[in-house]
């Protein structure tokens, strides 16, 4: 292997880590935000009336808790297509990334993919609530996300036909 080539591996493994590792501090502090949301709500409602004294703090707070709830998922989508393209990355270090595992790898991350971008259409209606009750949000429909679902799905089934096609040259050798 080209050492640029291994040298770009080495990268790439170390930042999907640290992206599975900021996914599960990321998780941590939603779900301790939630927590405290309703333990604390008082300081919740006290800050959104300062920083923002026109927004109807009784329509907010469970908007943004059902957002958290929503995103709950996510996280663990996350960090299944962080893990699986980590095991891929690892093939390609040991110079055999065309293997039928990692064609159930890929098809793995399409699906996560794919629920993601169904999870972001939940917070589409979410963000619609939070503009009801005064506070700004901005959501936009994810087209790209959706093509990566189409062409994650499609590279899938390329991965396994390839594998299926070196097995059978493997076999016929």
């Amino acid at each position: 292997m080209p050492e640029t080539l291994r040298s770009t591996l080495g990268l790439t493994r170390a930042l999907l880590r640290l992206c599975r590792g900021a996914n599960i501090a990321a998780a941590a502090a939603f779900f301790l935000l939630l927590g405290l949301s309703f333990v604390r709500e008082d300081l919740f409602v006290q800050y959104y009336r300062t920083h923002m004294p026109g927004v109807d703090v009784q329509r907010l707070l469970p908007a943004l808790r059902a957002m958290v709830l929503v995103g709950a998922p996510m996280f663990a989508l996350v960090h299944a297509l962080l893990t699986r393209l980590l095991a891929m990355a690892e093939t390609v270090r040991d110079g055999d990334p065309f293997v039928p595992e990692n064609a159930e790898r890929l098809r793995a991350v399409a699906w996560c993919l794919l629920m993601i971008q169904l999870l972001h259409m939940g917070f589409g209606v979410l963000a619609a609530q939070v503009r009801a009750s005064g506070a700004p949000m901005e959501w936009e429909f994810p087209l790209a996300g959706w093509l990566a679902v189409l062409l994650t799905f499609v590279l899938a089934g390329v991965f396994r036909e390839g594998a299926r096609l070196r097995g059978d040259l493997q076999a016929m050798i």
